[in-house]
């Protein structure tokens, strides 16, 4: 059934508004834990790529590791069949070149020996810290699985509240001629939602005006609908009366 009183029309829209605070304040928080979920997701992702880059180049890194193994045994290769040639070696001038080869050899082997045990302290290094990395990143999305369950019945929960208000919400609007609906919702789109607001110590509580006072006798005898001057919301006041049964002066 439609109301038509102006007291019953602003009884409505206050329940009205109290709904749509309701739903707005569940949605809020709706939004702030779908929105830390999808961070949390983004933060994994990120990590994920860095560690695919970071395999890459250990992968590199090996490969390096494996090409200088390579070298150094080919040196000493060629430092055994040096060592063999000289063994056979019967004129001085030879001698003394055999083995000036064998020394350069032996450098390149020291060398390479070197460079090899940093590269596998580096490598093995690089994997340990990429191993501790993997075990980071599993223990996060470890806690972001659990907490994505939670956080999923969480929002089951709060998709039935808004459910729920929007049912109530309903039933309310169709206690409202349309064009009242109408003009509610675009004063709820125009100020944060808000197109309803008390009046309190004669100012709208919406916008913070002072209201002229007959704005104010209209409002405490509720005998029409008074819409705030300065930003258009429906008002209404907490009245009281005094001892004589008139009314009492915001």
């Amino acid at each position: 059934m439609i109301v038509t009183k102006p007291a019953d029309i602003m009884d409505v829209l206050r329940k009205l508004q109290a709904l749509d605070d309701e739903s707005r304040d569940i949605r809020v928080s709706r939004d702030a834990m779908v929105s830390s979920m999808e961070r949390l997701q983004k933060v994994l992702n990120h990590l994920d790529r860095e560690l695919v880059d970071k395999r890459d180049k250990l992968t590199e890194a090996e490969t390096w590791n494996r090409t200088k193994t390579a070298e150094l045994e080919a040196e000493r290769e060629k430092l055994a069949k040096a060592k063999a040639k000289l063994s056979g070696v019967t004129r001085s001038k030879e001698y003394v070149a055999v083995n000036k080869e064998l020394e350069t050899v032996r450098k390149t082997i020291t060398q390479r020996e070197d460079e090899i045990k940093n590269l596998d302290t580096a490598v093995n290094e690089f994997r340990d810290a990429i191993a501790r990395e993997e075990q980071k990143v599993q223990d996060l999305r470890s806690q972001a699985a659990a907490e994505e369950r939670s956080n999923r019945e969480r929002l089951a929960v709060m998709d039935a509240r808004i459910a729920e208000v929007d049912l109530r919400r309903k039933a309310i609007t169709s206690r409202l001629d349309n064009s009242i609906v109408n003009r509610y919702a675009r004063i709820a789109q125009a100020r944060g939602g808000v197109a309803v607001v008390r009046v309190l110590d004669s100012a709208c509580k919406g916008c913070n005006m002072i209201l002229q006072p007959r704005f104010v006798e209209n409002i405490l005898r509720a005998s029409s609908i008074v819409m705030c001057p300065h930003c258009s919301r429906y008002l209404y006041a907490e009245t009281t009366h005094e001892p004589d049964g008139s009314v009492a002066a915001l």
